[in-house]
């Protein structure tokens, strides 16, 4: 009777660690509310990615509003698309035949949370997933936090850099270490 009960105590306490350690990671979120977000779509940027080990990776992105959906796009040098995603709802959906694609996914997360204004911050994601802080040389940096909150690492960072370089331009680091280069591309004439 004994032994049959340890083995049951460790199976109750599965849900409660996976709980505990499911709070300070999550998928990429989206916004509570995606409708009426001010992204200054329609976007096409470089963004080129970085990561210990491996070359980088030059992609294009471009970003448009698709009635109440916006559509996110990924594209090799080439103009071969890698990823492309529907935001409707606050849920990812697919378009066209491209399998998922979760790193680019997460980094469609991550340019929404970078191009979304501070003030619409606290009621798309909630006043204590994210920080902004003013570095001492001048960099701003927003922190996201998730749902773990302040109890967290960030999931990832955002940093422009200090005035009065282009703010335009900016570079997103996920916890791993991975950073995405982001610059508007410009217009072709």
């Amino acid at each position: 009777m004994n032994i049959r009960f340890s083995l049951l105590r460790p199976r109750k306490a599965l849900p409660l660690l996976a709980l505990l350690l499911g709070a300070c990671t999550s998928a990429p979120p989206v916004p509570q509310n995606d409708a009426g977000l001010d992204l200054g779509l329609p976007r096409q940027a470089h963004v080129v990615e970085r990561a210990a080990g491996r070359p980088n990776l030059d992609r294009m992105l471009v970003a448009q509003q698709i009635g109440p959906a916006s559509r996110w796009s990924l594209f090799d040098p080439l103009g071969v698309p890698l990823a492309r995603q529907l935001l409707q709802n606050g849920a990812w959906h697919s378009d066209g035949l491209l399998p998922p694609n979760a790193p680019a996914r997460a980094l469609f997360a991550e340019l929404i949370f970078a191009w979304m204004p501070q003030g619409q911050l606290d009621s798309a994601y909630g006043p204590d997933t994210w920080r902004v802080r003013t570095l001492p040389d001048g960099r701003r940096v927003r922190l996201f936090l998730g749902s773990g909150g302040s109890d967290c690492a960030p999931l990832w960072t955002v940093a422009w850099p200090a005035p009065p370089a282009p703010q335009s331009a900016f570079t997103i680091t996920q916890a791993d270490g991975t950073s995405w280069l982001v610059s508007p591309l410009k217009d072709q004439q």
